[in-house]
């Protein structure tokens, strides 16, 4: 009866430890916080850029700006608190609403308008760096060029 018993305690850890290892390996390829902002740009080279901010809880960890889809420069731009406990507390922005935004972009980019300022809110999304990080980011750096423009 003792030998049962030590089985079944061992057997039961096991079967708990695999149970608490499965959601961890899972979680490995859930996308950080991010906060993300497209606006005209600030510099005249460019049409648009996006500020990317990574969040953690409700503060800023890191945050970087692009003006094309290949260079990412660090900067400590901030934004209102209000909008950061907003992504961080509410809801994510969903992929069809990236995509609508991207719709959109695109028309204005084609008119020659100018681009329109907004926030988008990306978190707990599955399979990031899999396949989702791609369909998620893509229509936000759709209109934004690919690599410095030449002078």
């Amino acid at each position: 009866m003792a030998q049962f018993k030590k089985f079944t305690v061992l057997g039961l850890a096991s079967i708990m430890g695999m149970a608490a290892l499965a959601p961890a390996a899972s979680a490995q390829d859930i996308s950080p916080t991010l906060l993300i902002e497209t606006a005209p740009s600030d510099n005249g080279d460019y049409r648009r850029m996006v500020h990317i901010k990574y969040l953690q809880g409700n503060r800023i960890e890191r945050s970087f700006v692009a003006y094309n889809r290949t260079e990412f420069k660090r900067v400590d731009r901030q934004v209102s608190q209000e909008i950061i406990d907003k992504c961080a507390n509410g809801p994510a922005t969903s992929l069809s609403e990236i995509r609508s935004f991207a719709r959109n972009e695109m028309g204005r980019f084609k008119a020659k308008r100018s681009p329109e300022s907004r926030f988008f809110c990306i978190k707990n999304v599955r399979n990031w760096t899999g396949q989702n990080r791609d369909l998620y980011l893509d229509p936000i750096f759709e209109t934004l060029p690919y690599s410095v423009q030449a002078f």
